[in-house]
């Protein structure tokens, strides 16, 4: 039986995390002190027995100009002894909610082909840069600190999204629960203030025994990106970034490389109110996303 996840539940679900073949989270607690939302999650009950689970969070989208509900689709477990044939279950049961509640569906994963049965198409890819020390020599971290207003975050946002298409909108709160969650997974945040004081960026990222990787990073000018991968720099020889795939680092740093990385399918849920609402005649969820031929942006580091 499939039914909306109770609070009673987060205990079966913390089981389910360790036999489950599908991990959205790099611990236990990332998912179920920061995340968990038992109204959000619908799970498969088998004779009294929770043998899958998935949530869905709602967010404003911001596409083609457009506000509109975006479900976010994750925190997707199941008991691989019962077998994949209740998690498949469930999924179907998720998706087919979802076309009656948002107009589109975004899901994380480095796996698109699981989904493609189901509707969801590959609709964005992040380029994962490898830069060292010797592509931005002679070059300062002056401005970085790990001190920052909350506001500024949510500003210099703002200012960076408005570059892109098809982003999730951030509030103050959005950015107090992702400082919460940063702690829990040991993330750092800093952010760059020019001369003047004004916050021109920010970035995340973590710190391996031989690299550091950005998670994510904004900035409004040249100079703020390069002051904020020199501060990552100052640690270790080597950084990874991971930027949007339409970020060309190499017009400001010509030897650097990357790698395309697979992040997000999308479904639109309902191809005639789509139509409808823009004045188009798309027929594909990647014909719907790519509309207005505006580069897309979308990142949610906070479930």
């Amino acid at each position: 039986m499939i039914r909306r996840g109770k609070e009673e539940d987060k205990r079966a679900i913390f089981d389910l995390y360790t036999k489950s073949g599908v991990l959205n989270f790099e611990s236990q607690d990332e998912y179920f002190i920061n995340a968990f939302i038992p109204e959000n999650v619908l799970v498969n009950d088998v004779n009294g027995y929770v043998v899958a689970s998935m949530q869905t969070n709602y967010h404003p989208m911001i596409l083609h100009n457009k506000r509109l509900s975006a479900s976010v689709a994750f925190g997707q477990f199941y008991d691989r002894s019962k077998g994949i044939k209740y998690f498949d279950a469930l999924k179907e049961e998720a998706f087919e909610q979802q076309r009656y509640k948002t107009l589109v569906t975004i899901i994380p994963t480095n796996n698109p082909v699981e989904y493609e049965r189901y509707g969801f198409e590959p609709i964005y890819n992040q380029r994962l840069y490898t830069i060292s020390r010797s592509n931005l020599k002679n070059s300062s971290y002056t401005g970085v600190s790990k001190n920052f207003k909350v506001k500024d975050l949510v500003e210099v946002y703002a200012a960076f999204i408005e570059n892109f298409n098809g982003y999730l909108l951030r509030d103050y709160n959005y950015y107090m629960n992702l400082i919460d969650l940063l702690q829990i997974k040991r993330y750092n945040l800093v952010a760059f203030y020019d001369d003047e004081g004004v916050c021109k960026g920010y970035m995340i990222y973590y710190i391996e025994s031989s690299k550091i990787v950005i998670e994510e990073i904004i900035y409004l000018d040249g100079l703020a990106l390069t002051r904020l991968l020199c501060y990552a720099l100052r640690r270790k020889k080597s950084i990874q970034v991971f930027v949007s795939e339409y970020e060309d680092f190499s017009k400001a740093y010509p030897s650097v490389s990357y790698k395309a990385v697979s992040n997000y399918v999308a479904r639109i849920n309902d191809f005639e109110l789509f139509n409808k609402l823009y004045g188009s005649n798309v027929t594909t969820s990647t014909e719907g996303f790519n509309l207005l031929n505006k580069a897309l942006y979308i990142n949610d580091l906070n479930y």
